[in-house]
């Protein structure tokens, strides 16, 4: 909370006209650096693997010691509740994905065990990712068709409007959660849940 109060009390001075406008945000700016690094610093300085999902850049990295596994871009996002703090973050459960089981007393056959074996292809395209401090992540994909865009529209459009029932229902529950929706591009999706595992650490940087 000590952290917040800087970025607070520039914002109110700015809004006073005591602190120019520019000047307040580049001291946003540098603050919201500064978090970001000091995030990242403590993630790299280990070998593991982390994720750094960039609402402000629009993008989703997976990165080990600072550098860039990989990164895909977000297509669109919506976000809704409590607005998340920018910093250390970790995936504490996701959608399960079911493979194909082979059942007691079936044969094992060469064709079965390969049906076992999940790929890339395999991964799902549309799927829930709760993060660390209640931030819940919808993973949807980017369609295509005309019919299928009008689906997706009106399904986002259910998302918005739906969102302060949520609202209602987490304060009778007395909890402060995050909902998201991140449009991505369906190979993207595979991607994020092929490697993005249970436990892995990250970083969140939230829209300004």
């Amino acid at each position: 909370m000590r952290r917040c109060v800087p970025a607070l009390v520039l914002a109110a001075l700015a809004l006073a006209g005591a602190v120019p406008a520019s000047a307040a945000d580049d001291a946003l700016s540098l603050w919201r650096e500064n978090r970001l690094l000091v995030a990242e610093a403590a993630l790299a300085a280990t070998p593991k693997p982390y994720f750094q999902l960039d609402f402000e850049r629009r993008r989703i990295a997976l990165k080990t010691r600072a550098l860039v596994l990989f990164e895909v871009p977000i297509e669109e996002y919506g976000l809704w509740g409590r607005r998340p703090a920018i910093g250390p973050t970790a995936i504490e459960r996701r959608d399960a994905f079911s493979r194909p089981e082979i059942r007691p007393g079936e044969e094992k056959t060469q064709e079965k065990l390969d049906e076992q074996i999940l790929e890339l292809a395999d991964m799902p395209t549309a799927y829930r990712i709760f993060l660390a401090g209640g931030v819940e992540v919808e993973v949807l994909s980017v369609v295509e068709g005309r019919w299928q865009r009008l689906r997706q529209r009106a399904r986002l459009w259910r998302w918005r409007l739906s969102r302060p029932l949520v609202t209602l229902r987490q304060r009778r529950e007395r909890r402060e959660a995050t909902t998201v929706y991140l449009v991505l591009r369906p190979a993207d999706a595979q991607r994020i849940y092929w490697s993005f595992f249970e436990g892995l650490d990250g970083i969140l940087v939230p829209p300004r």
